[in-house]
């Protein structure tokens, strides 16, 4: 079982996040649609045998659970950056050093 870093705006801007996260990466995230709910939309980056990250609503399928109420993952964080794959700790290291506003939040098991 593999682990993936999980990182936090403490906003719901995905146009601003995704911009840091790019500049800060030197990267351009592809736009994805959600499966669930449909319209919703997530950032994606990826190179194969290496890191991915993903940017994403902390909403939706990704909250712990739903229900009255619903409770996020991080309930102080609008925007959530996963990153995981093989050889990411140079992605992880630039995401902590190069984005403002970005916090750290956890490092959680993948399937």
């Amino acid at each position: 079982m593999g682990t993936s870093e999980v990182f936090g705006f403490a906003h719901d801007n995905m146009g601003a996040a995704r911009k840091a996260v790019e500049s800060a990466l030197s990267i351009s995230l592809e736009e994805k649609e959600e499966s669930m709910p449909p319209g919703e939309c997530f950032y994606i980056w990826y190179v194969p045998d290496g890191p991915c990250v993903q940017l994403r609503r902390n909403s939706g399928p990704y909250q712990r659970w739903q229900g009255d109420p619903s409770n996020p993952w991080h309930p102080d964080y609008g925007v959530l950056v996963y990153v995981h794959g093989q050889a990411r700790e140079p992605t992880v290291e630039a995401l902590k050093q190069n984005v403002p506003g970005l916090s750290f939040l956890e490092t959680m098991p993948t399937m």
